[in-house]
Protein backbone atom coordinates (compact mmCIF):
# COMPACT_ATOMS: atom_id res chain seq x y z
CA UNK A 1 0.00 0.00 0.00
CA UNK A 2 1.45 3.45 -0.71
CA UNK A 3 2.05 5.59 1.90
CA UNK A 4 0.50 8.83 1.55
CA UNK A 5 2.69 12.08 1.08
CA UNK A 6 2.34 14.22 3.53
CA UNK A 7 1.97 17.68 2.63
CA UNK A 8 4.27 20.80 3.59
CA UNK A 9 1.27 22.02 6.55
CA UNK A 10 2.13 18.33 7.85
CA UNK A 11 5.76 18.47 7.26
CA UNK A 12 5.90 21.45 9.35
CA UNK A 13 3.58 20.97 11.66
CA UNK A 14 4.74 17.30 12.46
CA UNK A 15 8.35 19.46 13.41
CA UNK A 16 7.02 22.03 14.60
CA UNK A 17 5.29 19.50 17.01
CA UNK A 18 8.27 17.35 17.97
CA UNK A 19 9.98 20.51 19.30
CA UNK A 20 7.49 21.39 21.63
CA UNK A 21 6.78 18.27 23.01
CA UNK A 22 10.51 17.43 23.28
CA UNK A 23 11.19 20.90 24.88
CA UNK A 24 13.28 21.92 22.21
CA UNK A 25 10.84 25.05 21.63
CA UNK A 26 10.69 26.40 25.58
CA UNK A 27 6.98 27.08 27.37
CA UNK A 28 5.96 30.87 26.69
CA UNK A 29 8.80 30.98 23.99
CA UNK A 30 7.91 33.68 21.29
CA UNK A 31 7.64 32.35 17.61
CA UNK A 32 9.63 34.33 15.16
CA UNK A 33 7.89 33.86 12.00
CA UNK A 34 10.76 34.99 9.91
CA UNK A 35 13.17 32.82 11.45
CA UNK A 36 10.16 29.46 11.10
CA UNK A 37 10.45 30.55 7.34
CA UNK A 38 13.90 30.39 6.68
CA UNK A 39 14.17 27.02 8.69
CA UNK A 40 11.79 24.72 7.19
CA UNK A 41 12.54 26.64 3.62
CA UNK A 42 8.97 26.71 3.18
CA UNK A 43 6.01 29.34 2.24
CA UNK A 44 4.06 31.46 4.90
CA UNK A 45 0.45 29.88 4.17
CA UNK A 46 1.26 26.12 4.96
CA UNK A 47 3.17 27.51 8.11
CA UNK A 48 0.02 29.34 8.96
CA UNK A 49 -2.15 26.08 8.73
CA UNK A 50 0.81 24.55 10.64
CA UNK A 51 0.40 27.12 13.48
CA UNK A 52 -3.49 26.93 13.71
CA UNK A 53 -3.01 22.92 13.87
CA UNK A 54 -0.70 23.37 17.20
CA UNK A 55 -2.76 26.42 18.88
CA UNK A 56 -6.08 23.51 18.42
CA UNK A 57 -3.67 21.75 20.11
CA UNK A 58 -2.98 23.60 22.98
CA UNK A 59 0.38 23.50 22.37
CA UNK A 60 0.88 27.53 20.84
CA UNK A 61 -1.04 30.70 20.83
CA UNK A 62 -1.77 32.82 18.32
CA UNK A 63 -1.81 36.80 18.82
CA UNK A 64 -3.84 38.54 15.56
CA UNK A 65 -1.15 41.33 14.70
CA UNK A 66 1.27 40.99 17.58
CA UNK A 67 2.31 36.96 16.52
CA UNK A 68 2.35 33.59 18.83
CA UNK A 69 4.11 32.16 21.28
CA UNK A 70 4.52 28.33 22.43
CA UNK A 71 1.93 27.51 25.07
CA UNK A 72 2.99 27.36 28.87
CA UNK A 73 1.94 23.53 30.20
CA UNK A 74 -1.25 23.74 31.68
CA UNK A 75 -1.49 22.65 35.53
CA UNK A 76 -5.37 22.08 34.62
CA UNK A 77 -5.09 20.63 31.23
CA UNK A 78 -2.16 18.37 32.67
CA UNK A 79 -4.29 16.80 34.93
CA UNK A 80 -7.17 16.01 32.28
CA UNK A 81 -4.80 14.24 29.73
CA UNK A 82 -3.34 12.53 32.99
CA UNK A 83 -6.78 10.97 34.06
CA UNK A 84 -7.91 10.41 30.15
CA UNK A 85 -4.38 8.40 29.91
CA UNK A 86 -4.63 6.36 32.99
CA UNK A 87 -8.78 5.68 32.74
CA UNK A 88 -8.15 4.35 28.81
CA UNK A 89 -4.98 1.92 30.05
CA UNK A 90 -6.62 0.81 33.39
CA UNK A 91 -9.64 -0.31 31.15
CA UNK A 92 -7.57 -2.65 29.00
CA UNK A 93 -4.72 -3.71 31.36
CA UNK A 94 -6.62 -7.02 32.56
CA UNK A 95 -7.69 -7.92 28.66
CA UNK A 96 -4.46 -7.38 28.07
CA UNK A 97 -3.20 -9.72 31.07
CA UNK A 98 -5.38 -12.36 29.60
CA UNK A 99 -4.09 -12.63 26.12
CA UNK A 100 -0.36 -11.99 26.88
CA UNK A 101 2.29 -14.52 25.60
CA UNK A 102 5.55 -14.68 24.73
CA UNK A 103 5.87 -12.44 21.72
CA UNK A 104 3.82 -9.77 23.78
CA UNK A 105 6.27 -9.92 26.60
CA UNK A 106 9.42 -10.24 23.86
CA UNK A 107 8.34 -6.83 22.68
CA UNK A 108 8.03 -5.63 26.09
CA UNK A 109 11.76 -6.40 26.53
CA UNK A 110 13.15 -5.29 23.69
CA UNK A 111 11.14 -1.32 24.51
CA UNK A 112 12.67 -1.64 27.82
CA UNK A 113 16.45 -2.56 26.56
CA UNK A 114 16.09 0.26 24.00
CA UNK A 115 14.90 2.50 27.13
CA UNK A 116 17.94 1.15 29.44
CA UNK A 117 20.41 2.63 25.74
CA UNK A 118 18.78 5.71 25.63
CA UNK A 119 19.24 6.70 29.32
CA UNK A 120 23.00 5.42 28.85
CA UNK A 121 23.67 7.70 25.65
CA UNK A 122 21.27 10.45 27.64
CA UNK A 123 18.95 10.51 24.94
CA UNK A 124 16.02 11.62 27.01
CA UNK A 125 13.64 11.69 23.49
CA UNK A 126 14.26 8.39 22.66
CA UNK A 127 13.65 7.05 26.37
CA UNK A 128 10.46 8.75 25.96
CA UNK A 129 9.44 7.37 22.74
CA UNK A 130 10.46 3.56 23.70
CA UNK A 131 8.28 4.32 27.02
CA UNK A 132 5.05 4.52 24.73
CA UNK A 133 6.27 1.74 22.96
CA UNK A 134 6.04 -0.39 25.79
CA UNK A 135 2.83 1.21 26.90
CA UNK A 136 1.24 1.13 23.57
CA UNK A 137 2.09 -2.63 23.06
CA UNK A 138 -1.37 -2.99 25.69
CA UNK A 139 -3.07 -0.90 23.25
CA UNK A 140 -1.76 -2.62 20.05
CA UNK A 141 -2.63 -6.22 21.08
CA UNK A 142 -6.44 -5.61 22.77
CA UNK A 143 -7.33 -3.92 19.45
CA UNK A 144 -7.37 -1.06 20.85
CA UNK A 145 -4.71 1.12 18.91
CA UNK A 146 -7.69 4.07 18.17
CA UNK A 147 -7.80 5.15 22.07
CA UNK A 148 -3.56 4.63 22.23
CA UNK A 149 -3.88 7.34 19.44
CA UNK A 150 -6.66 9.74 20.81
CA UNK A 151 -4.98 9.72 23.95
CA UNK A 152 -1.23 10.69 22.31
CA UNK A 153 -2.83 13.45 19.75
CA UNK A 154 -4.40 15.23 23.11
CA UNK A 155 -1.61 14.89 25.58
CA UNK A 156 0.57 17.62 24.49
CA UNK A 157 0.52 19.25 27.88
CA UNK A 158 1.11 15.89 29.74
CA UNK A 159 3.73 14.68 27.59
CA UNK A 160 5.97 17.67 28.19
CA UNK A 161 5.41 16.82 32.11
CA UNK A 162 6.88 13.63 31.34
CA UNK A 163 10.01 14.91 29.67
CA UNK A 164 10.51 17.31 31.99
CA UNK A 165 10.36 14.59 34.93
CA UNK A 166 13.07 12.99 33.53
CA UNK A 167 15.74 15.99 34.94
CA UNK A 168 14.99 15.28 38.13
CA UNK A 169 17.33 12.37 39.67
CA UNK A 170 16.41 8.78 39.70
CA UNK A 171 13.30 9.46 38.14
CA UNK A 172 14.00 7.58 34.55
CA UNK A 173 15.83 4.52 36.97
CA UNK A 174 12.58 4.59 38.59
CA UNK A 175 11.02 4.23 35.30
CA UNK A 176 12.75 0.85 34.26
CA UNK A 177 12.45 -0.46 37.60
CA UNK A 178 8.55 -0.33 37.09
CA UNK A 179 8.35 -1.75 33.80
CA UNK A 180 9.77 -4.56 34.93
CA UNK A 181 7.57 -4.96 37.54
CA UNK A 182 4.83 -4.51 35.61
CA UNK A 183 6.43 -6.47 32.61
CA UNK A 184 6.34 -9.32 35.50
CA UNK A 185 2.88 -9.59 36.08
CA UNK A 186 1.80 -9.47 32.86
CA UNK A 187 3.98 -13.02 32.62
CA UNK A 188 2.10 -14.25 35.50
CA UNK A 189 -1.19 -13.18 34.27
CA UNK A 190 -2.32 -11.70 37.43
CA UNK A 191 -4.09 -8.63 35.93
CA UNK A 192 -5.20 -7.85 39.59
CA UNK A 193 -1.06 -7.01 40.24
CA UNK A 194 -0.64 -5.42 37.14
CA UNK A 195 -3.72 -2.74 37.23
CA UNK A 196 -2.14 -1.72 40.43
CA UNK A 197 1.14 -1.72 39.21
CA UNK A 198 -0.15 0.80 36.15
CA UNK A 199 -1.68 2.74 38.47
CA UNK A 200 0.74 3.53 40.66
CA UNK A 201 2.98 3.97 37.59
CA UNK A 202 0.68 6.49 35.58
CA UNK A 203 -0.23 8.67 39.29
CA UNK A 204 3.35 9.35 40.30
CA UNK A 205 4.06 12.12 38.16
CA UNK A 206 1.67 14.39 40.61
CA UNK A 207 4.15 13.52 43.40
CA UNK A 208 6.84 15.12 41.20
CA UNK A 209 4.77 18.50 40.06
CA UNK A 210 5.64 20.69 42.16
CA UNK A 211 9.64 19.41 41.98
CA UNK A 212 8.98 20.73 38.39
CA UNK A 213 7.24 23.65 39.26
CA UNK A 214 9.67 25.12 41.74
CA UNK A 215 12.56 24.58 39.03
CA UNK A 216 10.63 25.71 36.05
CA UNK A 217 8.01 28.32 37.22
CA UNK A 218 8.50 29.96 34.20
CA UNK A 219 6.93 27.05 32.61
CA UNK A 220 3.44 26.57 34.10
CA UNK A 221 0.53 28.57 34.36
CA UNK A 222 -2.49 27.54 35.81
Amino acid sequence: MQMKRLTASDQIYEILRSQILFLELKPGEDLNMQKLLTQTGMSRSPLRDALLRLQKDNLVEIFPQRGSRISKINLKQVEVERFMRLTMELAVVPSFAEICAKEHLFKMRTAIESQKIALENKDYAGFLNNDDSFHKIIFIETGMERLWNISQNQSGNYRRIRFLSGNIPGVLNKILDEHEMIMEAFSKKDGKKALELEKAHLTKLLTELDIMIEKYPDYFEA
